[in-house]
């Protein structure tokens, strides 16, 4: 590309941020974020930036936040939007604003999970991951393929394991689209296949419970790990769970076993071994650590 495209970027959660950071780290220009309103948050319910915010500023690139992108009346039409995790959806008048695209980087292999947690929901299925370019219309997650790939994960690796590897893919591909669409080279092609819809998750789909195939509860632990973070407790201690593996092991669901610096819970057809762990209250540990604190308080059995 002779001349760097103008790009308006749309986002207001975390993989955006850290794509607009790797993005702007190699060069990549931005010339304007948009983004979400201040919001209460914590217990104290202070106004909190958007995450995008304050890194936005740190560069100097000029930020608009609205609660309705739509209100906005823009002073000029960029060559491209680009949409990260943004959590609205684009009306026509948005949609229409660029000269050359309105881009979308979704984090799976499209039409599968469409909308807000496709990563957790995909790690949850046992379903592979992946990262696709797409032209925005309309309808959620549905535009046409400019691009896409497959990222490969094992089932002991967490989102928090998983997710550079996806912010490197879509840095990547997004960049090529560009400059596919810039140099007349592009061909998208419609999604194809069947779809499904990866819905936010809920607080209550955060407990795990023995009853689970041990194979779902340990996907479950490691699709949420590190936040919002799956959720037990352990007779009377409340934990955390963040990282955990599946065992082949003769044990009744809600059976705790503990094997010298092991920690294992029966559950349907195997055992769930949790490796990293947090009780209420306290830091992040290992099961070893765990064990050493809270050896008496473990009990045989949860329900």
């Amino acid at each position: 590309m002779e001349k760097s495209p103008t790009v308006y970027y749309f986002s207001s959660g975390e993989f955006g941020k850290r794509l607009f950071e790797i993005l702007s780290d190699r060069g990549f220009i931005i010339s304007k974020v948009i983004t979400i309103p201040d919001r209460p948050a914590g217990r104290g319910r202070k106004l909190t930036p958007p995450p995008i915010k304050e890194e936005a500023e740190k560069r100097s690139i000029p930020v608009i936040q609205a609660e309705k992108p739509e209100d906005i009346e823009f002073e000029e039409r960029p060559h491209f939007i680009v949409v990260a995790d943004y959590g609205k959806i684009l009306r026509s008048k948005t949609l229409q604003l660029p000269t050359i695209a309105p881009l979308n980087v979704h984090p799976s292999l499209l039409p599968m999970y469409r909308g807000a947690a496709p990563i957790e929901r995909a790690m949850m299925d046992g379903y592979p991951l992946g990262l696709s370019i797409i032209v925005m219309n309309e309808k959620v997650d549905a535009g046409e393929i400019v691009l896409q790939e497959r990222v490969d994960y094992t089932i002991e690796e967490t989102k928090g394991d998983v997710l550079p590897r996806l912010l490197e893919t879509a840095s990547r591909l997004l960049m090529e689209a560009i400059n596919l669409f810039m140099e007349g080279k592009v061909r998208t092609k419609p999604q194809e296949g069947p779809s499904s819809y990866a819905k936010k998750i809920k607080k209550e789909e955060l407990w795990i419970s023995p009853e689970e195939d041990y194979i779902s509860i340990v996907r479950k632990i490691n699709a949420l790990s590190p936040t919002p973070a799956a959720r037990m407790k352990l007779g009377e201690i409340y934990v955390k769970i963040y990282r955990a593996r599946p065992v082949e092991m003769e044990a009744r669901p809600g059976e705790v076993v503990l094997e010298g610096s092991r920690l294992l819970i029966g559950a349907e057809g195997g055992a769930v071994e949790i490796l990293e762990i947090q009780p209420a209250g306290k830091k992040k540990m290992t099961a070893q650590e765990f064990i050493r604190g809270y050896r008496s308080r473990i009990p045989s059995r949860i329900d």
